[in-house]
């Protein structure tokens, strides 16, 4: 199917498609970013090509700009020499650290010896890829080095085995699930987000998965237990039907910054059921301060020790370390200045006490 043919699919199948636009009182981030996606979709213009993984709020990060064939084949030949003179002439200082903190991010990977992962998996021959950085025989941007560097560390910590059921909430566009898919094909993958963001996953793993089984939210309810998806299965379930697996229990849970940016009432409907409770893996990677007094980020009160869990034992923690050294041009305090984030990232792996 091309885009549109996914698109039309997608939403025929989701006949609480529109629906999410009721739940803009989730947090002030999310708001924004669902009232300016349901606008480009009334406008015609959410899903082309050149942004089903990019829109306003959510992008696939910035790189340090380059001129290369692929670049002048996603971007236009004037427009991107355009471009490339700005960067050059008026973001000199910008481009160097961007360049230096892409570099550190490769390095980390390397560290962990991923330098294969990276070579095997170019970005820029990905759907819909049009940021992209070319560098030692492979191309990346910041989001997939951060994909590359979670599949890296599932594989390491055998967190996941073909057969076994992973449930990610806040999938994004589904790169980091069609990673971990080409390298355990009978994974039974299942993503939780708002229907927008659910059909960009499905554009773009249907592309590359055509073959494998794409589970629409319209037939959810012919899975009421996880275990009945075949192997190599992919599941698309609206964040507003997450009732229906909150009391199950799963090999892999894992979320990635959006835990820690909603509001706590939220943040305690997934915290709180059995499947982050129970499952025998749960891995995340959130802010160690949501909203730091001196700089309230996100419009909630959750820290580190809201994610302590009694009945669960700590299997790693540390410092979160992709895109550590990034430093970001924007406004502190009426000044424009380039800036860390106002809160470091932790990452911490988890086990049920109750499993081997």
């Amino acid at each position: 199917m091309n885009i549109k043919e996914c698109v039309d699919h997608f939403i025929y199948h989701s006949p609480d498609f529109h629906e999410d636009l009721e739940m803009l009182e989730i947090d002030a981030k999310h708001t924004n970013i669902l009232t300016e996606a349901y606008k480009q979709i009334k406008n015609g213009v959410a899903f082309s090509k050149s942004n089903f993984r990019t829109w306003k709020g959510q992008t696939d990060l910035a790189t340090p700009t380059q001129l290369s064939l692929d670049a002048v084949r996603t971007q236009g030949l004037i427009n991107l020499v355009v471009r490339y003179i700005y960067a050059k002439v008026f973001r000199r200082t910008e481009e160097k650290l961007l360049l230096s903190a892409l570099l550190d991010d490769i390095d980390i990977i390397k560290l962990l010896g991923g330098e294969k992962l990276l070579s095997e998996n170019p970005v820029h021959v990905t759907p819909g890829a049009e940021s992209f950085y070319h560098i030692n025989g492979t191309s990346v941007n910041f989001r997939w080095l951060r994909y590359i560097y979670i599949l890296k560390r599932i594989i390491d910590q055998n967190l996941l085995s073909n057969g076994d059921i992973w449930v990610d909430v806040g999938s994004f566009y589904g790169g980091l699930q069609g990673l971990v898919r080409k390298h355990f094909p009978g994974a039974r993958i299942v993503l939780v987000d708002f229907h927008h963001q659910l059909c960009r996953s499905f554009i773009y793993l249907s592309s590359q998965f055509p073959d494998a089984k794409h589970i629409m939210p319209d037939e959810l309810g012919n899975y009421r237990n996880l275990n009945d998806m075949q192997e190599g299965a992919f599941m698309y379930l609206p964040v507003s039907d997450y009732g229906r697996i909150a009391d199950q229990s799963v090999n892999l849970v894992t979320n990635y910054f959006s835990l820690g940016e909603m509001r706590r009432e939220f943040y305690d409907t997934y915290m709180n059921s059995q499947l982050f409770k129970t499952s025998n893996i749960v891995y995340l990677v959130n802010r160690f301060v949501s909203a730091p007094f001196f700089e309230k980020t996100y419009d909630t009160d959750i820290n580190i020790l809201d994610y302590k869990n009694l009945d669960r034992k700590v299997k790693y923690f540390d410092i979160f370390p992709m895109h550590h050294y990034l430093l970001i041009n924007r406004i502190i305090f009426g000044r424009m200045s380039l800036r860390n984030v106002s809160s470091p990232y932790f990452e911490m792996l988890t086990t049920s006490v109750n499993k081997t």
